[in-house]
């Protein structure tokens, strides 16, 4: 955050310094800013370099189970979930707001976002995960592990995930009694919004 950087520098100067050649070559204009930015090395090689804030992380769980679209009754409960995880909705820690990377991340923490994700999928009958699973079995009577894995990686996501967490996913679809059935996909998502990688945006 601009405010440290007398304490932490930033940790791209260079790409500072072609934004701020961007903004004052187009005398501010911001479309011309944005697409230096996504056309950029430094933009897109950034993917999964960012560990999700609470908010991200419930955020994107209830975006995946469908279940955002409109109040429903427990919907209040998802503030405490960020608050568990170390964010507490409208009552940063300073005027500065949320700083943001691994401090998100500790033994505590990340046991409430990966419990509250693998909860929050459990269910095949919320719209999002139904989704998930008519799209893995449309068109095929049976799935091999590697493209149960495969298909729920990206439906999930996209996902990228390492060989070495994507090996142990196969592992894991190899030993699913009914991996292609409806129980199998969800125990394959709920395996993966446990991942590393998934704590990542």
């Amino acid at each position: 955050q601009v405010p440290a950087w007398h304490d932490l520098p930033p940790q791209d100067p260079e790409a500072i310094d072609t934004l701020a050649e961007a903004y004052f070559e187009s005398g501010g204009e911001l479309r011309a800013i944005l697409r230096v930015l996504f056309n950029s090395d430094f933009f897109k090689e950034a993917r999964f370099k960012k560990v999700k804030s609470p908010t991200e992380l419930v955020a994107g769980i209830l975006k995946l189970v469908g279940t955002y679209r409109q109040p429903a009754l427990g919907i209040t409960d998802y503030p405490a979930a960020t608050t568990l995880m170390g964010q507490h909705l409208l009552n940063p820690p300073s005027v500065e707001g949320w700083h943001t990377g691994k401090e998100w991340i500790d033994g505590g923490t990340l046991n409430q976002r990966v419990n509250f994700a693998v909860k929050e999928v459990a269910d095949a009958d919320k719209p999002g995960i139904r989704a998930i699973i008519d799209r893995v079995t449309s068109g095929r009577a049976s799935l091999s592990p590697e493209e149960l894995v495969d298909r729920c990686l990206d439906l999930v996501g996209p996902l990228t995930v390492s060989e070495q967490t994507r090996n142990a996913l196969v592992r894991y679809a190899r030993n699913l009694n009914g991996g292609n059935t409806d129980a199998g996909i969800v125990r394959m998502v709920q395996q993966i919004v446990a991942t590393r990688e998934y704590q990542f945006a």
